[in-house]
């Protein structure tokens, strides 16, 4: 199945509010996301090697492959935020976004095969998802705002 037909599947399960991937200006967003957080070296590539280029990188922790997904239920599940899909792991890989809620991302991320980003619609930050050796994965942010992967679960429930 290709790429556009597993989105489609996707978007066929959740309301238009919950995913939106018909929107325009997809430019003017990952330009915004790349000027806020991430370092130009080239201004001949756009929307490449941010995982070598994030500004001032702050490790959240590292955890194994299979709990990165329990990562996303620390975000509020009524709010959409961008999710930045990685295609590929060379250094000009293709990035997509999307704007969707945190049940959506799950579903993304399960048929992503590459890095990804969440990041908060007000550019507040942005945090990556890096897949690393012996299947751990990296959380690294970039912005000064506190972010919902930095709350522990106790934060989440109330206790």
């Amino acid at each position: 199945m290709y790429w556009q037909e597993k989105i489609d599947d996707i978007a066929s399960q959740f309301a238009a509010t919950d995913f939106n991937r018909h929107f325009t200006d997809w430019f003017e967003i990952l330009k915004a996301l790349e000027d806020r957080f991430i370092v130009k070296r080239n201004s001949n590539f756009h929307f490449s090697n941010w995982s070598e280029t994030f500004k001032s990188p702050i490790l959240i922790r590292t955890i194994s492959g299979k709990a990165a997904r329990l990562e996303i239920d620390r975000l509020d599940s009524n709010c959409n935020y961008w999710v930045v899909l990685v295609h590929g792991d060379h250094p000009t890989a293709n990035h997509v976004v999307y704007d969707c809620k945190p049940a959506v991302m799950e579903a993304l991320i399960k048929i992503s095969t590459g890095y990804f980003y969440i990041g908060d619609k007000k550019y507040n930050w942005l945090v990556q998802f890096k897949s690393m050796e012996n299947n751990m994965v990296s959380l690294v942010k970039s912005g000064k705002s506190h972010t919902p992967f930095e709350n522990s679960f106790h934060d989440k429930l109330g206790d």
